[in-house]
């Protein structure tokens, strides 16, 4: 991963982003000498993105399944126990 000061950044803009697109590597653009934000090619932040879709997807059907199998088991509580529960702690 190359990285960049902002100072560099602002001289040679064209440059980074150009090498950015041509690497497939993220840059990373420091500022006083902390990160301070990464560039990527489009090709990349969407093939990203994308694929945290699909693990958020992946994430959010096993949680499902688990609730199923908790709800199937008789672990899990009726919406109408957790109103009775909630009403309680309301007070």
């Amino acid at each position: 991963m190359k990285i960049v000061p902002i100072t560099e950044l602002r001289q040679r803009a064209a440059d980074v982003i150009e090498a950015v697109g041509a690497s497939d590597e993220p840059t990373v653009v420091l500022q006083r000498s902390r990160k301070a934000a990464y560039i990527v090619s489009p090709e990349r932040f969407e093939h990203d993105q994308a694929e945290l879709r699909t693990l958020r997807r992946a994430l959010f059907m096993a949680e499902v399944r688990e609730a199923e199998a908790e709800y199937a088991s008789g672990d899990a509580r009726e919406f109408a126990d957790m109103e009775a529960l909630l009403d309680d702690l309301r007070g």
